[in-house]
């Protein structure tokens, strides 16, 4: 039960933005699929000490993720012909990488909370 309500909570998540789009229009499905479920993550964690871990972890990949998505918005307006999807999964690894690394050495204790391993 520990990891079926986060599940769940992200299906909605990912299935509502495909909803509002057809319903409200793509422009709007953002304000569903870009919803800080990130901030409803942390929830489920226990303590504060965690809590205050996964946030600071948080913010730095917020940031990078704001950058790919400018990235990505630039990118369709500069290369009209270009597949948004290579776009988009460019900008993916993007995030996914520099995040790692970014949190890795910016957060205390190199981002796994002082634990050795």
């Amino acid at each position: 039960m520990e990891y079926i309500k986060p599940f769940l909570i992200g299906g909605a998540v990912i299935s509502g933005s495909k909803v509002a789009s057809k319903f409200m229009g793509p422009a709007l499905a953002p304000l569903v699929g870009g919803m800080p479920t990130g901030i409803i993550a942390s929830f489920f964690l226990k303590g504060n000490a965690i809590k205050k871990k996964y946030f600071e972890g948080y913010v730095y990949s917020s940031f990078i993720l704001f950058l790919s998505i400018l990235f990505i918005h630039l990118a369709t307006l500069h290369f009209p012909t270009t597949s948004v999807n290579i776009i988009s999964g460019v900008s993916f690894l993007f995030w996914a990488i520099i995040s790692y690394f970014v949190i890795k050495k910016r957060t205390k204790k190199g981002g796994n909370g002082g634990k050795k391993g």
